[in-house]
């Protein structure tokens, strides 16, 4: 089996126990960030990780990507000479739209030579990170907008199960692009509060930063109660930027995680879902769950309390959801007051307390790349 050994996250959160706190107790903290529109300013909430340049100081990626790899391994005990025979997959939505503003001001000033000649992108990033750690392997990046950390996981899986490596450690990285928030503020899908997912208020989705990773391994190498039990990731074609309205193809994608896991609908104990409070994709997504499960099981998201992490949060809502069910529960969803009329169930408005089952983790990207995949903790650690 695919055993999952352990996780490491920052976050607007905080760190340790601070995470579970806010998380039992349902509290959160906005911050706000301004952006350039039409030659004026205009001031979003935003999920900060940290007061940092943000993706286009390579020095802060890196020591971020270290702070977070560097931890999990002295969280597990390991050293780097432990994790042979290791792959690296790294997803973000955001690692070359860095780029964006240094080659507009080279444009701008004709001043080409102030432009850092380094290779930059994903690919960079994840061989230096294997060089500074002196991990010896692959490394693979992904990009495929919300679900890039998410696919990056599922690949990781598949090539454990494959025998072609014996760890892998999968990171997702969302940091401060200034492309990014004014891309999605110029097409309008940014609340100008809060993210309310599935209320009937919902005005649009809260971006946020997180930098996460999570090591992977088998039972027979490094045991563990956490499971990779099965996946899919699968693109619609209804629309150049989200899914089919009538959530055929969500559906289509949890129902064949769940056939990958061998599993029926009614194993399930809790759904993490997607979750961006944008109005069709809560509605999209609402129809493929009733359509996949003849009794919905109880369904939360995480985003309201760090941000829409896009590329990065497949990995990052991961270890959080790991660490409040290691903790004893599941969180509620909190900003919700008003049940949609389109909605049948409401998310979960308390604390359910889990401390093992099969849980399903949803991530739905903007192009219509779908995914979805299950975990389950055991009672108790197989080996």
């Amino acid at each position: 089996m695919i055993s999952i050994v352990g996780g490491k996250l920052l976050c607007a959160l905080g760190q340790g126990s601070q995470k579970i706190q806010a998380l039992r107790a349902g509290k959160a903290t906005i911050g706000s960030m301004a952006v350039r529109l039409n030659d004026r300013q205009v001031i979003y909430p935003y999920y900060s990780l940290a007061d940092t340049p943000g993706l286009a100081d390579t020095s802060t990626v890196n020591a971020t990507l270290d702070r977070v790899v560097g931890g999990l391994l002295q969280k597990l005990g390991l050293e780097p000479s432990d994790l042979t025979n290791i792959g690296i997959f790294l997803g973000s939505s955001s690692i070359d739209y860095s780029l964006a503003r240094p080659i507009e001001q080279a444009t701008i000033s004709a001043a080409a030579s102030s432009c850092q000649r380094a290779r930059v992108g994903g690919g960079n990033i994840a061989d230096s990170l294997m060089e500074r750690f002196g991990f010896q392997g692959l490394s693979l990046t992904y990009g495929t907008a919300c679900t890039s950390s998410a696919n990056a996981l599922m690949d990781a899986a598949a090539m454990l199960a494959g025998d072609i490596i014996d760890h892998a450690l999968v990171l997702g990285l969302e940091l401060f692009s200034p492309t990014t928030i004014e891309g999605f503020a110029l097409m309008q899908l940014l609340s100008p509060d809060m993210p309310r997912p599935f209320d009937q208020n919902r005005n649009g989705m809260v971006l946020g930063e997180a930098v996460s990773g999570v090591l992977l391994s088998r039972d027979d190498i490094r045991p563990s109660p956490w499971h990779y039990l099965g996946g899919k990731s699968s693109c619609e074609t209804y629309s150049v930027t989200g899914p089919d309205p009538s959530g055929g193809g969500i559906s289509r994608v949890m129902a064949d995680a769940l056939a990958d896991a061998d599993l029926p609908p009614g194993a399930i104990t809790a759904i993490k879902a997607h979750g961006t409070a944008s109005d069709s994709m809560d509605l999209a997504e609402m129809r493929g769950m009733t359509l996949t499960f003849p009794e919905l099981p109880p369904y939360f998201s995480l985003k309201p309390y760090i941000g829409h992490t896009l590329g990065g949060c497949g990995v990052a809502e991961l270890v959080l959801m790991i660490e409040s069910i290691n903790a004893g529960f599941i969180p509620a969803t909190i900003n919700f007051t008003t049940l949609d009329r389109e909605i049948s169930t409401a998310p979960l408005q308390e604390v359910m307390p889990v401390t093992a089952g099969c849980f399903m983790l949803n991530y739905f990207g903007f192009g219509g790349n779908n995914t979805s995949f299950i975990i389950e903790k055991t009672a108790r650690m197989t080996s």
